[in-house]
């Protein structure tokens, strides 16, 4: 003989708002506020030091610094992956700024 089993939710509804709640919605906001205060404090870190001073860019970085696409940037270290100004660090592309802008300097169009 095979046994059935029902089983049904239940619906509570409350009469009124548990008392902890409010309690949860202060915690997520202190949360909120010290993650904010993490994400300021670790992107003053990375903006203290100027761009023209680093060895290596990324290529957001190289983007700003020399004025060009970072669709463009990509292109040229995927064609020129052999020059010195291009580094690849794990599966991430480094442009070496000095020897960039030689490279920039001695070429007419990009």
């Amino acid at each position: 003989m095979k046994q059935v089993v029902y089983l049904e939710e239940v619906m509570i509804r409350p009469q009124r708002i548990p008392n902890m709640v409010p309690l949860a919605y202060d915690a997520l906001m202190k949360l909120d506020l010290k993650m904010k205060e993490f994400a300021n404090v670790s992107s003053a870190k990375t903006a203290q030091f100027p761009l023209w001073r680093k060895y290596l860019l990324t290529i957001e970085e190289a983007a700003t610094y020399f004025g060009i696409g970072e669709k463009r940037l990509r292109r040229i270290a995927e064609e020129n992956r052999d020059e010195d100004f291009i580094m690849e660090i794990g599966s991430q592309v480094r442009i070496k700024r000095e020897l960039f802008e030689r490279y920039l300097d001695q070429t007419n169009t990009i």
